[in-house]
């Protein structure tokens, strides 16, 4: 038999018993509208995280590790104290650089300086002390000069707002934080490439000199070049400047952050805090024992503040998370907030999807249901093919193309239902989605403009319909199996 000979006897058959095609079409229907629609409210959510993570510029495969004690919020019991946990150190960096999926592990150590050239100082706060190896497998990206590099020793990069922070020690202007003061804030004074740059790791000394030269002689401090006569300086060569990150955390370090050696900016916190000790010990000033009155480590520091991990992808972040947690440190990145909403979210889809899945299952069988019952009832029918020539092949096509005609009709009009019912969800308020808390929440949206909750692609309705023929040749197979183990002789006789 020819395939429209094949074709036109299943359009017949399928006309020939309207009402019974028009209820299985309905199951078939129903089973993927509703699939359809639950994977549409699942991507329309991804994608409305998505969005999100892009307009927030949020970086989701970077994890923050740090030592726990002391207090910690606990979502279940609040406010608790937590015992320390084990030290960060460069062997759990390197250790925690052996999971599957972490491209780089790298310490991180917070760190205070004072900057000056000629009469311009800056007293940084935001000094991160980095594996310089590590700085481009972390993300940056320098908008002039270079990254740190392995073997810089007095060298920094400068994030894009940093060398605004310089001031004039002799003006009027006391305050060092340029930015909180009264003085021209978009002012560079220092061109930190060329100019020559002293760093001193005292900046006790820039407090003990508050008068920066400026103002009538009084008690208040002494001039800076009094404060810093006896503090040890090193010549500081900035290599970068990395670009501005618009978010609304600034990046990584923040745009005002200076990056530098990590061994180097140790040995830095070293020399500090033995000045410090020194001066308590030596002057009795009593800013500088209110400054150290807490307790100095004796020996040079083998642990470190932070440890900033870099996965390969997303979908790495929270595996990895909880395995740097198993190991008993504190963990945290950006838009963990995020995951924890869309993993709640999926709880829901995949919920809705197993229905849906049912009811496809329940259509699939009314399909095989209907096919058998056709065989029954054209017993006599076969017989006849078969005794005028019609192969076992040709009998099998046949049954299996009405199966398979069946099931992409009514994937078809599912489509369509389907897309019927996303219009409805995007234009419409329903009180049963609402009550789902379907899509991102209100206080984690950036745009005020509606969004989909439902979101169905091209690919989605190929999809569907592929699965609605499948299912199809699935239900019609052991109907068409059966068909053809019927004897043409006894066929005709039993009719």
């Amino acid at each position: 038999m020819r395939t429209s000979d094949v074709l036109g006897m299943c359009v017949k058959n399928l006309v020939k018993r309207k009402l019974r095609t028009l209820l299985t079409l309905l199951g078939i229907m129903i089973g993927t509208s509703s699939i359809i629609l639950m994977i549409s409210l699942g991507a329309a959510t991804d994608a409305q995280f998505a969005q999100m993570i892009e307009e927030r510029n949020l970086d989701m495969t970077v994890i923050n590790v740090w030592q726990r004690g002391g207090w910690e919020w606990d979502p279940n019991e609040g406010m608790r104290e937590v015992d320390s946990g084990p030290e960060l150190t460069d062997a759990i960096a390197d250790r925690i650089g052996r999971i599957r999926g972490v491209n780089v592990s790298t310490p991180i150590m917070r760190g205070e300086i004072l900057l000056r050239s000629g009469p311009y100082a800056m007293t940084p706060w935001n000094v991160t002390g980095i594996r310089p190896e590590a700085m481009a497998q972390m993300g940056y990206n320098v908008e002039a000069g270079r990254l740190l590099q392995e073997g810089d020793e007095f060298a920094a990069v400068f994030s894009s707002n940093t060398e605004k922070y310089f001031f004039d020690t002799g003006g009027d202007q006391w305050w060092p934080y340029r930015v909180w003061g009264d003085g021209d804030r978009d002012a560079v004074y220092v061109d930190v490439f060329n100019d020559p740059i002293r760093l001193y790791y005292d900046t006790e000394s820039l407090w003990r000199g508050a008068r920066f030269g400026g103002g009538d002689d009084d008690d208040f401090g002494l001039e800076i070049e009094e404060a810093l006569a006896p503090i040890r300086s090193f010549d500081l060569e900035v290599v970068g400047i990395l670009e501005h990150v618009d978010d609304m955390w600034g990046g990584m370090g923040g745009n005002d952050a200076i990056y530098m050696d990590i061994e180097t900016l140790q040995t830095l916190n070293q020399l500090r805090m033995e000045a410090n000790r020194r001066r308590a010990q030596d002057e009795g000033d009593w800013w500088t024992g209110i400054s150290t009155f807490s307790a100095i480590p004796e020996t040079v520091r083998e642990s470190y503040d932070q440890l900033m991990v870099r996965v390969e992808s997303m979908d790495d972040t929270r595996r990895v998370a909880e395995a740097i947690r198993d190991m008993g440190f504190g963990v945290n990145f950006e838009g963990d907030w995020i995951d924890q909403q869309r993993q709640s979210q999926q709880a829901i889809e995949t919920l809705l999807s197993a229905i849906a899945a049912i009811s496809l299952l329940v259509a699939a069988i009314n399909i095989a249901n209907t096919m058998i019952t056709s065989v029954t009832e054209r017993t006599r029918e076969i017989g006849i093919m078969k005794v005028i020539g019609a192969t076992i092949s040709d009998v099998r096509k046949l049954f299996l193309t009405e199966a398979v005609v069946i099931s992409l009709l009514g994937g078809l009009f599912g489509i369509s239902l389907a897309l019927f019912g996303s219009y409805a969800m995007n234009n419409f308020d329903i009180e049963f989605l609402s009550n789902l808390n379907m899509g991102v929440p209100e206080w984690l949206r950036v745009s005020d403009e509606r969004p989909k909750i439902s979101l169905i692609t091209p690919g989605l309705c190929l999809f569907s319909l592929a699965v609605a023929g499948v299912i199809g040749i699935i239900s019609g197979f052991y109907p068409a199996w059966r068909a053809t183990r019927l004897n043409a002789l006894a066929a005709i006789r039993g009719e």
